[in-house]
């Protein structure tokens, strides 16, 4: 956790290497970290209840962390917050197997929830994808970099259609993956849900972040 704030401070446009390290850095600890502590209590035994919230105690550190450092709220910490914090909540049903998986696919749904966030944000104002990236551009480019990067909204209406394209394509793939689990966790057999609810989301990722490579580099949306 400290590591990340030192990494994404000591980030500069023009050295790449920092770059990759700094945003590798964010993500482990904003995302993966808090889901091994998540998964890696459940083996010890831990309640799904209590597991959720030891995990949670790394964003919320984040959060915290940034904010003292640099008073600046890491907006991708705080949804995972957000995510776990309902799990917890939901994580307090019981019920038969058939409930298990339905509510492991509800606590999933939060996905959809950020779908339906990304796509709601097209509706009015910069895309939600836009306040996703700043701490990507942040990392990669510094706080000049990521002020360029921003001022590029105002002046150039294939930035602001690429943004929205890839913001619409995102807020679907993420929706789509929530619907599918709670539609597999449903209407599949008990022996063949838990592994299709699984497979959804790497399905539907691998071609998605082909696409969005792809894409940014063709319309030059990167920083």
């Amino acid at each position: 956790m400290n590591g990340t704030g030192t990494t994404m401070q000591a980030a500069k446009p023009g050295s790449a290497a920092t770059s990759r390290r700094a945003i590798i850095s964010s993500l482990l600890t904003d995302l993966v970290a808090p889901l091994a502590v998540y998964y890696g209590a459940r083996l010890l035994g831990v309640s799904q209840w209590g597991a959720l919230l030891v995990s949670a105690v790394i964003p919320i550190g984040v959060v915290v962390q940034r904010f003292v450092r640099r008073r600046q709220v890491e907006y991708f910490a705080l949804f995972v917050i957000t995510v776990f914090a309902l799990g917890a909540v939901l994580s307090a049903l019981t019920g038969d197997p058939r409930t298990m998986l339905v509510r492991e696919a509800w606590i999933g749904m939060v996905g959809g929830l950020a779908g339906a966030w990304l796509l709601g944000s097209l509706l009015r104002g910069r895309p939600a994808l836009m306040v996703v990236f700043r701490s990507f551009v942040l990392a990669k480019s510094g706080p000049d970099g990521l002020r360029t990067w921003a001022a590029r909204w105002d002046h150039e209406p294939g930035f602001r259609h690429g943004l929205r394209v890839l913001t619409a394509v995102w807020g679907i793939a993420l929706l789509l993956t929530a619907v599918l689990q709670v539609l597999f966790a449903y209407a599949l057999p008990l022996d063949v849900a838990p592994a299709a609810m699984n497979f959804t989301w790497p399905v539907i990722a691998v071609p998605l972040f082909v696409f969005h490579l792809a894409y940014t580099k063709r319309h030059n949306l990167r920083a």
